[in-house]
């Protein structure tokens, strides 16, 4: 199921009349997150190295995941990216349009800063600690897209992560549930 997060974006000075450059680094690694979810809210890590063999050959640069628009950027053409310790910064050429003017102004003004990004985590790629009430993802399968959003908050997880943490959740409870059904039972057996 095809997820989303979000990050840093910054505008750079054109290098020349038709130059809409924009860089931003949309993958973080080892940052915890909040993430606000329909069911509750949960910790994110994304650990060093989640990129490792990840499908990266097609990523497409949008504004706020709309993919009724026109992309503003594609790799390899018009956008690169690259991997660091850090996770992964991208640079990206905006086309001359009204609409890549005005997204590369709000991006210079300040007035757009963040960026999230939608992916695809494998079976086994995330695993969720109900204790610490945190999702920790080691493998993401396939990057879709980059977007260009106007609140950089983590806007929704997928149903595979809703999934996966409800089911831990539940097993947490069950399992503290059994805790103090064997404390009713040994406090008796003092008695």
């Amino acid at each position: 199921m095809k997820e989303l997060r979000i990050a840093e974006l910054r505008a750079a000075d054109p290098a020349g009349e038709s130059s809409l450059i924009i860089t931003g680094r949309p993958i973080v690694y080892d940052q915890p997150t909040k993430i606000k979810a329909p069911f509750g809210d949960y910790i994110e890590v994304i650990k060093r190295g989640a990129l490792d063999g990840a499908d990266l050959s097609d990523i497409r640069l949008l504004y706020n995941h709309d993919t009724n628009r026109i992309p503003l950027a594609r790799t390899p053409k018009t956008m690169s990216f690259e991997l660091d310790p850090a996770g992964l910064t991208m640079r990206a050429e905006l086309p001359n349009t009204e609409e890549g003017r005005s997204v590369y102004l709000a991006i210079k003004r300040g007035d757009l800063s963040g960026m999230s990004f939608a992916f695809k985590v494998p079976e086994g790629g995330s695993r969720y600690d109900a204790k610490t009430n945190t999702r920790t993802i080691t493998k993401i399968e396939k990057v879709y897209e980059f977007s260009i959003v106007p609140f950089p908050a983590y806007p929704q997880t997928s149903v595979e992560a809703r999934n996966q943490i409800t089911e831990a959740q539940k097993r947490e409870l069950e399992r503290k549930q059994a805790l103090i059904t064997l404390n009713k039972i040994l406090f008796k057996g003092e008695i």
